[in-house]
């Protein structure tokens, strides 16, 4: 993004701010979508909310043909505000409250099975009802996939998922065919996220299809689609990744490969998230103050990880920019720290930067995916606002916290007065 404007919407909304580039936004998703319909025409691509639910972009994605892939209640109705008809949403999440399947239901999304219990809790709410409801079984292929532990969801010891080893998930598709009120329509599997190697895709996919030929022969279901979930990795610190057109060549020839033993040709479903925003967002942030000890020059920030949570959940690299300091020699190794009260409140260590002053503007890159829709008011701080760019354009797409809000829903017992 051009520097000049970035330092005008600090000027103008203060910080710490996201800043995200609809321009950016839009190539992303027309390439990861272009990759595979070029190769498979019946791809269609499901839009990870959990990577940034901003209705604005929520909105770009719907123009660019995009539908959603959801996780909660929330993300459900940010969805629908967003104009996604419920035919366009899956509706994912391994614990679902009895109200958020009437939702569902009321709302006409696909809604991905997670357990046994779920399935009997839903069969009883739709009986109640005297309703029906397309669903799909989010199984547990059992791969890992060469990313971060913590979010690695399709491994042996996942919560997520019925596993198809044991026979467990075919047994969950043979009891849901007697059901009168579910419509089985696909078959569904997520296996973790930045993933940066298409290998554990293909050896996912090719269980997958193992598994859909298994429930044709011996159940004779034909499954409408085949949704590979799991996010393909983007590029923070020079990082070996694959592009979409990588990723779709692998998958398609393992799709090819089995339609050739089996006749079988499904859609094929996929969920990026963190490709299509991640890194057309930016989080500016100012300068407070620079400190030097006998062992660290530190950077003080005001922000911390209420307001991006990666480095200190994930231990994650974000390249650090001094947007101030264009021109300025001297550059200095830096420990790029936050304003809240914990040592783990670390943005970025040892950087080399321009020698640093109080009131620079820094910019925290890729942070357009799990950065706002991460954040907390913890400390007590409230949430900054975000702005979408288009050329040299910059708009308010989200209003900046109070202090106020930090009480809004708050009560105080009369005796306690």
């Amino acid at each position: 993004m051009n520097h000049s404007i970035l330092l005008k919407v600090a000027g103008k909304y203060g910080t710490p701010v996201y800043v995200y580039d609809e321009d950016r936004i839009r190539k992303n998703f027309r390439d990861f979508l272009l990759a595979f319909r070029s190769r498979y025409p019946k791809s269609k691509v499901f839009y990870a909310l959990k990577a940034n639910t901003s209705l604005a972009i929520l909105n770009v994605l719907k123009e660019e043909g995009s539908k959603a892939d959801v996780v909660s209640a929330g993300e459900l109705k940010a969805a629908l505000k967003a104009g996604f008809e419920g035919e366009e949403i899956i509706y994912t999440n391994n614990a679902k409250t009895r109200e958020d399947i009437m939702l569902a239901i009321d709302s006409n999304v696909l809604l991905n099975i997670d357990s046994m219990d779920e399935l009997n809790r839903v069969h009883d709410i739709l009986k109640s009802r005297n309703k029906s409801i397309r669903i799909s079984f989010r199984v547990n292929p059992c791969i890992d996939p060469k990313t971060h532990p913590k979010i690695s969801t399709g491994i042996r010891e996942s919560k997520f998922g019925i596993h198809i080893e044991e026979d467990l998930a075919f047994k969950a598709y043979r009891f849901a065919r007697e059901l009168d009120n579910v419509e089985i329509k696909g078959v569904h599997m997520h296996i973790g996220s930045q993933i940066t190697d298409k290998k554990p895709f293909i050896e996912a996919l090719d269980k997958l299809m193992a598994f859909v030929k298994k429930l044709r022969e011996k159940l004779d279901l034909e499954l409408d689609f085949v949704d590979v979930g799991g996010g393909l990795g983007i590029d923070y610190n020079s990082d070996d990744t694959i592009s979409p057109d990588e990723l779709a060549e692998s998958l398609v020839q393992v799709l090819d490969r089995w339609s050739k033993r089996t006749g079988y040709e499904p859609e094929l479903w996929l969920e990026p998230g963190r490709y299509v925003v991640g890194n057309a967002g930016v989080l500016l942030c100012e300068v407070q103050s620079v400190k030097e000890t006998p062992y660290k020059q530190f950077i003080n920030v005001d922000c911390g990880f209420n307001t991006l949570l990666r480095p200190a959940m994930y231990d994650s690299f974000h390249r650090i920019e001094n947007l101030s300091g264009k021109g300025r020699g001297g550059n200095k190794t830096y420990d790029v720290v936050g304003n809240i009260c914990e040592s783990g409140d670390v943005l970025g260590k040892e950087r080399n930067l321009p020698e640093t002053k109080a009131g620079d503007i820094l910019a925290i890159h890729d942070t357009g995916a799990y950065g706002f829709s991460m954040s907390s008011q913890y400390n007590s701080r409230p949430r900054p606002p975000e702005v979408l760019l288009w050329g040299d354009s910059a708009e308010l797409i989200r209003e900046r916290e109070e202090i106020k809000d930090l009480f809004r829903n708050q009560r105080i017992p009369e005796d306690l007065i």
